[in-house]
């Protein structure tokens, strides 16, 4: 009987605890942005300048007259004007912000900023974290909101547009910024929404770039908080509108496979089925890298049975027996075919909507546009397995994946049309120009990340990469396909053609201009990278290190403590790019881990390490001993959303720091261990990722 009453009060404490501290995690960002309103903020690629000219704020989008009565042109070239909507409140440090990234950036003329909502009795949340200039999402979508700057002369030479505009659409100057005005049948437009058109226009700011620079800046700090429920895209939010083709176009759709024929027809079947357009003809070039030779019948049987219909004007079929090469496989289709515009597809890709390809040649018809993808779903589901591809500090990310398309995530991330780093080559278009400009896919990276390179090397080139979110198709990629992860000579694999793709596009580790560096960097969409400046990676200590000579042996392994491993590697390699020049020594390790169907409130959980002897099959760990070490125990709320059905998972993050010279160099397989602080429980879990020690 006492022994249950200790128990439950036991209980008691460390439930109230760990709501505690959830409690002070969730009011993290509030905590972080109020101590950010204090102090002006230092503008990424200039230094912080002390504010000087005038700064003029406009809440109301008024006529060039009215606010042209400058005689002295010396005053006019150095003013800056801030539009800013009524609804809300501009940021303590905003205008200093503003003036500071015009001085450090005297080529820009234009520029916008990040806001979050008010909620209430002093308090910040739901920041929304935007893309640098992003010109299709903006046609899209008025993602600009609350805030943008420019300067006087830019103003003044877009004015005379921007009254032409508004009288074009009904509307008249002397508007009110976030007041509607009719235009025609058509949804209303802001006319502040028109004027950062017209400053856009003037900046050239719809066409190609020039490398990787961008003709409007964008400050990526919060400068504006919104009044609570105020729609942050003013009535021109993300949509699926229909997209007409500029001109009449021929596609050639490559399709790479092997040994899937019943796969590959079900592909063509729903390309010719969903394709009706007359002003688009297509031909489809299968490539096949050694199938059997009963299934290379079955191709031909199969393709020979398809009705050249709807546009399609021929299907070809090459075979070769060769090694697996993506990059290899794609070059080889593209260049035996003959479209104006290439779209490459893997054989399990199942098209379900009409007008899909009449939407992605669109964009891909645009001269500034270069790769443009769609959005994948899981078959029979609404779950997301493609919304665009993302670059991280772990690399590149699939955002979204495993989550339910029913619902708007993050700001319309998966809804219209979004420029993105890159798309997934299972779905991929371009025009053949953009595709020979860039050389095609690297043949030097044959498995992983050559979808990846085209992307970057479009975006070298000036080009915008797009992601077309208000279509969607089938992927017959398994949900519960092994993932590389879960193979350690597949890990290995990715690292070295990950190295591969660093060097070739060294200015993209740790920068994605479409994603903000505050938002996660996992697959999900969040803005708790601010929570972690309570203490930063530099600031976690050292974790001391316990021996178990003879393992863990009253621990039993169970697969419900799951544990997923996010970074392990050299403090040097995850510090690349933030703290350039300093020298950090030791080994980082980071992830997530729950025990499903338990209230892990109760659970303390310690990493494990194990070293092991690495085989052509996986690895063996070389004796029995294994290290175990405490965990910085971290606030992750995305993990939370993902598992709604599981108890308190939101303090589920990790982080741990090994000293230089503290374990033998070697490979060091990783687990956690997780033990239960109300009763006796103890669980163990290992994973295939593999800590290398120098």
């Amino acid at each position: 009987m006492l022994k249950e009453i200790a128990k439950n009060i036991l209980a008691n404490n460390r439930k109230r605890a760990y709501q505690s501290k959830v409690k002070d995690m969730k009011n993290a960002y509030n905590i972080w942005e109020h101590k950010r309103e204090k102090r002006p903020m230092t503008v990424v690629g200039g230094e912080a300048y002390e504010v000087t000219g005038r700064i003029q704020l406009v809440t109301e989008v008024v006529s060039y007259t009215d606010i042209w009565r400058e005689a002295d042109p010396a005053a006019t070239a150095e003013k800056i004007l801030i539009f800013v909507s009524p609804k809300g409140k501009l940021a303590g440090h905003a205008e200093t912000n503003i003036r500071n990234y015009f001085q450090a950036h005297p080529e820009i003329n234009v520029v916008y900023g990040d806001e979050d909502e008010m909620m209430g009795r002093g308090k910040y949340g739901h920041p929304y974290f935007k893309p640098d200039w992003s010109p299709d999402t903006y046609l899209n979508a008025f993602y600009i909101g609350s805030v943008f700057a420019c300067r006087a002369n830019t103003y003044e030479a877009a004015a005379k547009e921007y009254e032409n505009a508004l009288r074009m659409l009904g509307g008249t100057s002397g508007v009110k910024k976030n007041t509607p005005e009719a235009v025609g049948k058509e949804a209303s437009l802001l006319s502040a929404d028109v004027l950062f058109c017209m400053l856009a226009i003037e900046e050239r700011a719809f066409g190609k770039r020039n490398g990787t620079e961008f003709p409007i800046g964008h400050i990526d700090e919060i400068l504006f908080h919104r009044n609570p429920d105020t729609d942050v895209f003013y009535g021109r939010g993300f949509h699926n509108s229909r997209h007409m083709l500029m001109r009449p176009a021929t596609v050639s759709i490559v399709i790479p496979t092997k040994d899937h024929p019943e796969i590959l027809l079900q592909c063509i079947k729903s390309i010719v089925a969903t394709t009706h357009e007359k002003n688009i003809k297509y031909e489809i070039v299968v490539v096949d890298n050694g199938s059997s030779a009963y299934n290379r019948v079955r191709y031909g049987s199969y393709i020979n049975s398809v009705s050249k219909i709807n546009g399609l004007t021929n299907i070809t079929y090459l075979y070769k027996v060769e090694d697996f090469n993506f990059s290899h496989m794609c070059n080889r289709g593209a260049a035996r075919s003959g479209g104006d515009y290439l779209l490459f597809l893997n054989d399990d890709i199942e098209a379900t909507q009409d007008g899909w390809i009449r939407e992605m040649l669109s964009q891909a018809q645009l001269r500034h546009v270069g790769v443009v993808g769609a959005k994948l779903l899981y078959p029979d589901s609404d779950l997301i397995q493609h919304a665009g591809i993302t670059n991280v500090r772990l690399g590149p990310v699939h955002k979204l994946q495993r989550m339910h398309d029913q619902k708007a995530h993050y700001f319309g991330f998966n809804r219209g049309i979004h420029n993105l780093i890159g798309a997934t080559g299972a779905c991929l278009m371009l025009s053949r120009d953009k595709f020979n400009e860039v050389g095609g896919f690297p043949e030097e990276l044959p498995v992983a990340f050559n979808d990846v390179d085209l992307c970057y090397s479009i975006h070298e080139r000036g080009y915008y990469n797009v992601c077309c979110n208000h279509i969607s198709l089938f992927h017959h990629e398994s949900l519960s396909r092994g993932l590389d992860t879960l193979d350690m000579k597949k890990m290995e694999r990715l690292a070295n053609e990950y190295e591969v793709l660093m060097k070739r596009h060294s200015g993209f580790y740790n920068k994605d201009p479409f994603y903000s560096r505050y938002l996660t960097d996992d697959e999900t969409i969040s803005a708790i990278i601010p929570c972690e400046d309570f203490l930063p990676v530099l600031d976690i200590p050292y974790h001391n290190i316990k021996i178990h000579e003879k393992g863990y042996p009253e621990a039993r392994e169970d697969a419900c403590l799951r544990l997923g491993v996010e970074y392990a590697g050299t403090m040097e390699n995850w510090m690349y790019g933030v703290r350039d020049g300093e020298v950090v020594d030791g080994y980082f390790i980071k992830g997530y881990s729950f025990v499903i169907g338990s209230d892990n409130a109760f659970f303390e959980r310690r990493l494990v390490l194990r070293q092991v002897e690495r085989l052509d099959d996986g690895a063996r760990a070389v004796s029995s001993m294994v290290y175990s070490l405490p965990v910085y125990t971290w606030y992750r709320p995305d993990i939370k959303l993902r598992l709604k059905d599981q108890i308190d998972v939101d303090m589920t993050g990790f982080k741990v720091r090994i000293a230089t010279g503290k374990l033998k160099p070697g490979y060091y397989q990783i687990g956690m261990v997780a033990l239960d602080q109300t009763g006796s429980l103890k669980l163990i879990n290992w994973v295939p990722n593999l800590l290398k020690v120098k």
